[in-house]
């Protein structure tokens, strides 16, 4: 992630959620938000990089930069599937007294070891003389993958999907409250979460989305499902401390569909005095093509660049060390360059003074060896050996090409290599699915061609789908090989 703490024009934000990648360009003039453009690529057999090249952002196959091209700031948004949410009081404390409590609680709360979260928090006050804090946690190993994923995007910031949908809500739809419990669906769960003061103190996901209240493929009756999501949502809702006598109105992001005004009236029916809040275009400038409805579709990209640019204090960063470990490892990368600049220039001041000594010397032996016939026969051994290296196989860049691409659940158990015969590799995988996209993977490597599966069968007992895989590599399997 880069780091910088310049007021970006303009910004960039992208999420994944509903199968799709989606992002926006948004900047900010005189109150007046404008999306410069918004872009929507389905995420099956695509990953981040691609979308990030879709978006602008050029790279190589690597992830990395290709040009110096300026290219807009940009937030990613974190799935908060893999983010849990806790709220304590505490006592009023000093800073790191409350980051040792915040630290305890949170370590009392995940099963999991200190040094395998990422915790972030932030306060705010309380009425009964303490503070309350709302904790966020993740497990680090999560959260690096994800930093790893979006590397090409070069986000300033990896920011909560949460924030996003909180910013949305007060920005760009129609009821405004100073605390409210908003509900966002999306096709395969629900956002929930608790905004106080335009922050969101405590946050969950319900696993039932659009696309399970709509059908009853379960076998349940329609309004068992309702019913069932309604339960759910009480739930969730009494951990967040509400009661029948809480005055917090349970706001739920709409469309205008059908499914979203069966929801609310569910949610009244078991008490939660529900509302639909609808998207709306005031103080918002839309591109062309872009209509008031498509607000509610790219409302967590739109709610992430509002944020982003204008840098609210008190963002849940559960990126923070990860940041900061990769700042040290960029210092640490300059100062070996420098040494070995340094290094390197006394080494030249050397060898100058070195080769100025010898140089008329070596000059004189040079010339009587030329003449002598084992130098010249010594001298053909060379180029002999060097045309033995050109046409030797690069087992070991061979391996590396295996390695990459769609190679997800694949295990690799056996590979025979032998001049003018095609590769052979065999292996196993977890299911087809990953064998042809293995098989895929391969057929766009550079230097790999023919790909193809003689035999695949699903062994018995492990379930597993074992292989054998063909395929010619560069110009030494064929059989015209020179060596």
């Amino acid at each position: 992630m880069e780091k910088t703490a310049r007021t970006a024009h303009s910004v960039v934000a992208a999420v994944r959620e509903d199968a799709r990648f989606k992002a926006v360009e948004v900047r900010k003039q005189d109150g007046v938000v404008e999306i410069l453009w918004a872009r929507s690529l389905p995420a099956e057999s695509r990953t981040w990089t691609d979308f990030a090249a879709a978006c602008g952002f050029a790279t190589s196959a690597d992830g990395r930069e290709k040009s110096q091209r300026k290219c807009p700031a940009s937030v990613v948004g974190l799935d908060s599937t893999g983010v849990a949410f806790y709220r304590i009081s505490v006592p009023t404390v000093g800073a790191d007294e409350m980051a040792a409590i915040v630290r305890m609680q949170a370590e009392s709360l995940l099963p999991l070891p200190s040094d395998q979260i990422e915790v972030a928090w932030r306060t705010t006050p309380s009425t009964n003389g303490k503070i309350d804090i709302t904790i966020a946690a993740a497990r680090g190993e999560y959260l690096l993958r994800f930093a790893e994923s979006v590397r090409s995007f070069r986000p300033h910031d990896i920011l909560l999907s949460y924030e996003g949908t909180a910013r949305a809500w007060r920005d760009f739809f129609s009821d405004r409250e100073r605390e409210a419990l908003i509900a966002s669906l999306s096709a395969e769960n629900t956002q929930v979460c608790l905004v106080q003061n335009g922050l969101v103190t405590h946050a969950a996901v319900l696993d039932t989305g659009v696309d399970h209240l709509a059908s009853s493929d379960d076998g349940a009756a329609p309004g068992q499902v309702m019913e069932r999501f309604a339960q759910d949502m009480r739930t969730i809702l009494g951990t967040f401390g509400w009661s029948e006598s809480s005055d917090w109105p349970v706001l739920v992001l709409s469309d205008g569909t059908e499914v979203i005004d069966r929801v609310v009236e569910s949610l009244n029916a078991a008490g939660l005095h529900a509302r639909a809040t609808m998207p709306r275009a005031q103080n918002l400038r839309m591109p062309s093509g872009f209509e008031v409805r498509d607000v509610y579709e790219y409302r967590v990209p739109l709610g992430l660049a509002v944020a982003a640019l204008e840098t609210p204090a008190g963002t849940l960063d559960l990126f923070e060390r990860i940041k900061e470990s990769d700042e040290r490892k960029a210092k640490s990368i300059w100062h070996s360059v420098v040494l070995a600049g340094a290094v390197a220039a006394v080494m030249l001041v050397v060898l100058l003074m070195v080769w100025r000594s010898v140089d008329v010397a070596l000059a004189k032996r040079l010339n009587s060896q030329i003449a002598d016939p084992n130098f010249q026969a010594g001298r053909q051994r060379q180029v002999l050996l060097k045309t033995v290296a050109r046409h030797r196989p690069d087992i070991l860049q061979l391996l590396a090409d295996l390695s990459t691409g769609q190679n997800d659940g694949i295990a690799l158990d056996s590979l025979y290599f032998k001049k003018g015969q095609a590769v052979t590799i065999a292996g196993q995988a977890g299911n087809m699915d990953q064998m042809y996209k293995f098989q895929d993977g391969l057929r766009g490597q550079k230097g790999i061609a023919d790909v193809e599966i003689p035999n695949a069968t699903r062994d018995p007992k492990t379930k597993k789908i074992k292989f054998t895989m063909t395929f010619h590599y560069k110009n030494y399997t064929k059989k015209d090989a020179v060596l």
